[in-house]
């Protein structure tokens, strides 16, 4: 898809529509208690939730350096030599390398919640069958780590022309913080939404294609975990079983994905 393909007002009332569907999803959650059954795929789960919350523990301050980034950004309104330049450009890519990397980690580690998430909602929202085993969740996770990997590595390559830019621009480098949260919004909600088009058969590179044409949906879903990342403890918890809810609610509303269900499925369901 090209920038002048997009259909921006369509793209921005799904973004409107998928931000105010999160209070619905919330509702559904709690109605339909649909965190029921985490615990069935197993140790190895439970292991890697364990985990997600230390790892979450460590970004209880990255709100505060995101805020701090903007103050400090619109002080420093001159330009640095090219030596300074560099360096700063440096510094920042690796702070920014390791602080994105740390939540699409956490999105891998939690995959058991948005993985059951995303399947119990589709189960009783279009009656689709949600029985798992453990080896549907192994492969649902390994599938998460391919995309977070992907996502990630889309991340950071697409930062590199905005990071130039404002390092040539630096009177407009207090907008830069903007810019690099709203790019890693979006991959982060193509992490969550894929789960959902994995259920329909679709592959990595077909799902990627089908984020690009709903960047609006992809890009509130990713903006919201951002934010809920910043809540200590719980928010990466809460994070992904919620933007998992939300995301299967709207995608099932917005897109019409049951002609992609691969035909081995239609026949076991006739039968």
């Amino acid at each position: 898809m090209k920038w002048k393909d997009i259909d921006y007002k369509e793209e921005a009332e799904q973004f409107r529509y998928t931000v105010v569907s999160f209070p619905a999803a919330v509702r559904f959650i709690l109605k339909e208690r649909v965190w029921e059954g985490f615990w069935t795929y197993g140790w190895f789960s439970r292991i890697l939730t364990f985990v997600a919350i230390l790892v979450g523990l460590n970004m209880i301050g990255d709100a505060l350096e995101f805020f701090e980034g903007f103050n400090e950004n619109a002080i420093a309104l001159s330009f640095s030599g090219v030596t300074s330049f560099a360096q700063n450009l440096y510094d920042n890519s690796i702070g920014f390398l390791t602080d994105s990397g740390s939540r699409f980690l956490m999105l891998v580690l939690l995959e058991v919640i948005i993985f059951h998430a995303s399947r119990q909602t589709l189960r009783l929202i279009a009656g689709r069958d949600s029985k798992a085993a453990f080896g549907d969740f192994l492969n649902a996770q390994i599938r998460m780590l391919i995309v977070s990997g992907f996502a990630w590595l889309m991340t950071l390559l697409v930062a590199i022309p905005v990071k130039i830019f404002f390092g040539v621009f630096e009177f407009l480098d207090f907008l830069k913080p903007g810019f690099l949260f709203v790019i890693e919004a979006f991959f982060l909600g193509f992490s969550v939404v894929d789960n959902y088009q994995e259920q329909y058969g679709l592959s990595i590179n077909e799902s990627f294609k089908q984020a690009k044409e709903n960047l609006g949906i992809n890009l509130a879903i990713g903006i919201v975990v951002r934010l809920l990342f910043w809540v200590p403890v719980l928010g990466p918890v809460v994070a992904p079983l919620i933007a998992a809810v939300a995301a299967t609610i709207v995608m099932h509303e917005e897109c019409d994905l049951e002609s992609k269900v691969p035909l081995s499925e239609e026949v076991e369901a006739v039968a």
